[in-house]
């Protein structure tokens, strides 16, 4: 169940604090590509962003004329990037620079790994034994090999940044800070001045409480990165910053349901199995149970998990009256991502979506 006047809301907060930032808002298509909330990111913000050719297609048929950011990392995408619209094409090879229309402008990928501070991101293990994100590129050769078929495929290109952040949740402005500093300063030794960064996603809500506080400051520190290199100040009135939030638009707005199907007592704690399944249901979602806080000495421990037959179906472990999950379970901070990622296992149906007032 989603709050759509709530995710509105959130939508215009961003919308405003982005505007008095000069910092154009996107919507990260992934993170909810349900046709109530699309509607909503197209009367709100300035675009979307599609990592795929169904994002895409979803994105075109939302509006005419906005602008579309695409990062495909299969760049099956590219090519079918509407003629009509304002593109950025996100790029990490030169076949895809070469592969984005003329009227494209092209955001080279830098690792967010470059900073040294975000080692939990991505998948690939190097050899200090720490993560490295697996999406942008950190050697200046590859940097200008880009700039290179991007002057040759479009002299008229505008050039600039995408910095992909990880799952991890950011709790302040400055991780994006350090990391656009960090992207800046990389492509200038390649020989690029970028007119633009998009700092991707992971604007959790989670953990920046004030998000105009943070466009502000992120604006201002960028600000003084892109004079130090040109002492003009209408160099960072052009200079344009984009962000592509998702899960932070259903902050506070997205609930799950489910009967309780079995209660088992092991003694220690309650075995609480509902209907609701973290693998089906709840992907990517750090809920909390929704009950009344127990009275003294009559909370007991309960372990909620799904009614898969899958070991890790576990929703969470809570202190509760027994009463409050007799009958259901009731979850908080269910992001658009679970909607998306809603399947049916093993005999498990899909959970209903439903929008309210």
């Amino acid at each position: 169940m989603f709050d759509g006047a709530k995710i509105a809301s959130n939508m215009r907060a961003v919308a405003d604090a982005a505007r008095a930032a000069r910092i154009t808002p996107l919507f990260a298509m992934k993170s909810f590509p349900h046709a109530r909330v699309v509607e909503l990111a197209r009367e709100h913000l300035a675009g979307f962003d599609a990592a795929s050719v169904d994002e895409l297609r979803v994105a075109i048929e939302a509006g005419l004329d906005r602008l579309i950011s695409i990062v495909d990392p299969s760049g099956a995408a590219i090519p079918h990037a509407p003629k009509s619209w304002r593109v950025i094409v996100g790029c990490e090879t030169v076949e895809q620079v070469r592969a984005a229309p003329p009227h494209a402008d092209i955001a080279i990928r830098v690792s967010a790994s470059i900073t040294g501070r975000d080692p939990a991101v991505g998948a690939v293990l190097d050899g200090t034994g720490h993560r490295r994100s697996r999406f942008g590129l950190e050697r200046v050769d590859e940097l200008r090999a880009l700039r290179d078929a991007a002057a040759t495929s479009a002299p008229a290109r505008r050039i600039g940044l995408h910095v992909h952040h990880g799952p991890v949740t950011a709790t302040s402005a400055e991780r994006f800070i350090a990391s656009a500093r960090a992207a800046i300063g990389l492509v200038r030794e390649a020989g690029i001045e970028p007119a633009f960064i998009d700092l991707g996603g992971a604007w959790h809500g989670i953990g920046i409480a004030n998000i105009a506080d943070a466009f502000a400051r992120i604006r201002s520190e960028i600000d003084d990165a892109i004079l130090s290199k040109n002492a003009d100040s209408t160099s960072t009135q052009r200079f344009e910053i984009l962000v592509e939030p998702g899960r932070l638009f259903v902050e506070d707005a997205g609930f799950a349901v489910g009967p309780t199907t079995s209660v088992r007592d092991l003694g220690d704690r309650l075995l609480v199995t509902t209907a609701l399944s973290r693998i089906c249901h709840l992907r990517w979602s750090q809920v909390e149970l929704v009950a009344k806080a127990p009275h003294p000495g009559a909370g007991v421990k309960a372990v909620v998990v799904g009614p898969t037959c899958y070991e890790e179906d576990l929703i969470g472990e809570w202190v509760v009256e027994p009463s409050e999950i007799a009958k259901r379970v009731v979850v908080r901070n269910v992001s658009g991502y679970a909607a998306a990622w809603n399947k049916s296992f093993g005999g498990v149906p899909e959970a209903d979506v439903v929008f309210v007032d």
